[in-house]
């Protein structure tokens, strides 16, 4: 994600004459207070292909085509990207118009309309309720590449984003929180200014970031909505609140927490039990190969015993062998429970990240299969 500092991203233009005079007297001067970016299409450019992309959601693979105004995308790939302050204007206040300048561009309407049919009319065949459809749309974004820009690059407008298949946080949090929004969703993009990074946010009762009342989003790898990732691409950990910049008006709300919650628990659970069960199994592993070595060896001075003829020594020798014998079958046979438990518990916990784009299912699916007991 690049963050734009202030003195990168802002050009502070301080007015020396407020007013102008004009025949009939003297009249404000008038100037808005901040000009945002802002795509003015170029004319006479060459047609682009359509993008096109695949991505995975639920139990399908989807591959969508969508075709791309060439001269819009030559627009905001060639538009101005600074913030420009007439006046002086409170950081959170400038940099939200900032960021709802990049998605609310009316030239990029026709692209949501677009993206945003194909959508419903999977959701519609599909009879997806109002959560499974924003987690096809998640599901969509998500599997668009991850790009790393330098530091201070501006972000993209969504078009360019499709048009170019590849973004990196906030271009990606751009383009699914201008989807949500006009689907009325009510949507928020989460902007980690400290730690470099952009998320979105989706209005929820359940598995909300801190105190934001929404619901995490992560936009940049593949995740189920409410999960917050323990550590970021180069290493990075989200710190404190993120500045909430509501987009649009909508109210849908996200319904499908609690099943999140459920599923973030059992992903955790799975992870620790297998961690321990690791630990155990090498433990055993070792005490087992000692305990063999130790009987192949007791076993060779008791074969010497017997075929020297000395039988009572044999008799002697025997009893306590076996008992080590009986032993150690008993540790294998543990060991083994060990490794049952842990082939369960792993099974477990790579079919919740390996189904990171299907909530429902995998909810489901961890219904019928519970974590072996003494794992959790």
């Amino acid at each position: 994600m690049r963050t734009i500092p202030q003195w990168a991203g802002i050009i502070v233009i301080a007015m020396l004459c407020s007013s102008v005079l004009i025949v009939s007297g003297v009249v404000p001067f008038l100037r808005p207070a901040a000009v945002y970016p802002s795509i003015t299409p170029v004319a006479g450019v060459d047609e682009i292909d359509p993008a096109e992309f695949i991505f995975s959601f639920e139990r399908d693979h989807y591959r969508l085509q969508m075709p791309v105004d060439a001269a819009v995308y030559s627009g905001a790939r060639e538009g101005q990207k600074n913030a420009v302050l007439y006046e002086e204007i409170a950081d959170e206040v400038w940099m939200a118009e900032y960021y709802r300048a990049f998605l609310d561009d009316p030239h990029q309407e026709d692209l949501y309309a677009g993206l945003l049919t194909a959508f419903r009319e999977v959701g519609d065949e599909n009879r997806l309720d109002s959560d499974r459809y924003l987690e096809m749309i998640v599901a969509f974004v998500q599997a668009i590449p991850y790009q790393v820009h330098p530091p201070d690059t501006p972000p993209k407008f969504p078009v360019e984003t499709v048009a170019e298949r590849k973004g990196d946080c906030d271009d990606k949090s751009l383009l699914l929180a201008a989807l949500l929004s006009r689907d009325e969703y009510d949507v928020a993009l989460f902007n980690f200014a400290d730690d470099g990074h952009m998320a979105v946010g989706i209005a929820s009762d359940d598995v909300t970031y801190g105190e934001t009342g929404y619901a995490y989003i992560e936009t940049t790898d593949s995740g189920f909505v409410g999960a917050v990732p323990g550590t970021l691409a180069g290493g990075v950990t989200l710190s404190g609140e993120p500045q909430v910049i509501r987009i649009g008006n909508g109210t849908t709300r996200y319904t499908g927490g609690a099943e999140t919650a459920y599923i973030i628990a059992r992903e955790q659970e799975a992870k620790e039990a297998a961690g321990t069960l690791n630990e155990e199994i090498a433990r055993r592993s070792e005490a087992l190969k000692r305990s063999e070595e130790g009987l192949r060896e007791e076993k060779s001075s008791i074969t010497s015993l017997l075929d020297g003829g000395d039988h009572s020594g044999y008799n002697r020798a025997i009893i306590p062998f076996n008992r080590d014998v009986r032993t150690h079958n008993q540790d294998l046979t543990d060991y083994m429970s060990d490794v049952e438990r842990y082939d369960l518990t792993a099974e477990v916990y790579n079919y919740i990240v390996e189904h990171r784009h299907d909530r429902a299912g995998t909810y489901r699916w961890l219904l019928d299969h519970p974590l072996p007991t003494g794992t959790s």
